[in-house]
Protein backbone atom coordinates (compact mmCIF):
# COMPACT_ATOMS: atom_id res chain seq x y z
CA UNK A 1 0.00 0.00 0.00
CA UNK A 2 1.05 3.55 -0.76
CA UNK A 3 0.88 6.08 1.65
CA UNK A 4 1.67 10.34 1.70
CA UNK A 5 3.07 11.42 4.83
CA UNK A 6 3.76 15.03 6.04
CA UNK A 7 5.61 15.87 8.00
CA UNK A 8 6.57 19.35 10.08
CA UNK A 9 9.79 20.34 10.99
CA UNK A 10 10.70 22.82 13.65
CA UNK A 11 13.22 25.24 11.45
CA UNK A 12 15.20 25.97 14.46
CA UNK A 13 15.77 22.29 14.56
CA UNK A 14 16.07 21.51 10.82
CA UNK A 15 19.70 23.03 11.05
CA UNK A 16 20.88 20.74 13.72
CA UNK A 17 19.08 17.51 11.89
CA UNK A 18 20.49 18.42 8.73
CA UNK A 19 23.88 16.15 9.94
CA UNK A 20 22.13 13.67 12.36
CA UNK A 21 21.73 10.59 9.59
CA UNK A 22 21.04 8.20 12.54
CA UNK A 23 17.83 10.13 13.16
CA UNK A 24 17.00 10.62 9.14
CA UNK A 25 17.56 6.98 9.05
CA UNK A 26 15.30 5.62 11.91
CA UNK A 27 12.48 8.00 10.96
CA UNK A 28 12.39 6.75 7.47
CA UNK A 29 12.72 3.32 8.86
CA UNK A 30 9.58 3.90 11.07
CA UNK A 31 7.57 5.31 8.68
CA UNK A 32 7.79 2.46 6.38
CA UNK A 33 6.72 -0.17 9.22
CA UNK A 34 4.29 -0.01 11.52
CA UNK A 35 6.27 2.09 14.75
CA UNK A 36 3.91 4.53 14.52
CA UNK A 37 0.66 3.06 12.90
CA UNK A 38 -1.61 2.99 16.12
CA UNK A 39 -0.87 6.21 17.11
CA UNK A 40 -1.13 7.93 13.77
CA UNK A 41 -4.59 6.49 12.96
CA UNK A 42 -5.57 7.51 16.52
CA UNK A 43 -4.49 10.69 15.89
CA UNK A 44 -5.65 11.44 12.61
CA UNK A 45 -9.23 10.46 13.30
CA UNK A 46 -9.53 13.10 16.09
CA UNK A 47 -7.38 15.80 13.75
CA UNK A 48 -4.20 15.93 15.53
CA UNK A 49 -0.32 15.15 14.55
CA UNK A 50 2.39 12.84 17.02
CA UNK A 51 5.36 14.87 18.47
CA UNK A 52 7.99 12.12 17.63
CA UNK A 53 10.82 14.66 19.41
CA UNK A 54 13.86 16.65 17.64
CA UNK A 55 11.31 19.57 16.97
CA UNK A 56 9.83 16.66 14.75
CA UNK A 57 5.88 16.11 13.80
CA UNK A 58 3.84 13.77 12.01
CA UNK A 59 1.07 15.54 10.48
CA UNK A 60 -0.76 13.12 9.14
CA UNK A 61 -0.21 9.83 7.02
CA UNK A 62 -3.20 8.73 4.44
CA UNK A 63 -3.57 6.90 1.28
CA UNK A 64 -1.81 8.02 -1.36
CA UNK A 65 -5.05 8.50 -3.37
CA UNK A 66 -7.11 10.53 -0.57
CA UNK A 67 -7.22 14.34 -1.10
CA UNK A 68 -6.01 15.58 1.92
CA UNK A 69 -6.36 19.43 2.58
CA UNK A 70 -3.90 21.17 4.77
CA UNK A 71 -4.62 24.43 6.64
CA UNK A 72 -2.08 26.96 8.68
CA UNK A 73 -2.85 30.39 9.58
CA UNK A 74 -0.93 31.39 6.65
CA UNK A 75 -1.89 29.17 3.78
CA UNK A 76 -3.87 26.30 2.76
CA UNK A 77 -2.92 23.64 0.55
CA UNK A 78 -4.68 20.93 -1.44
CA UNK A 79 -3.15 18.07 -1.97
Amino acid sequence: MSTRTIIEINHDQLHALKWDEEFWTNLLSALGGSTYNVRLNEANEVGRSIDIGHGVRIVMQRHHSTEVTVKTEFAEVRL
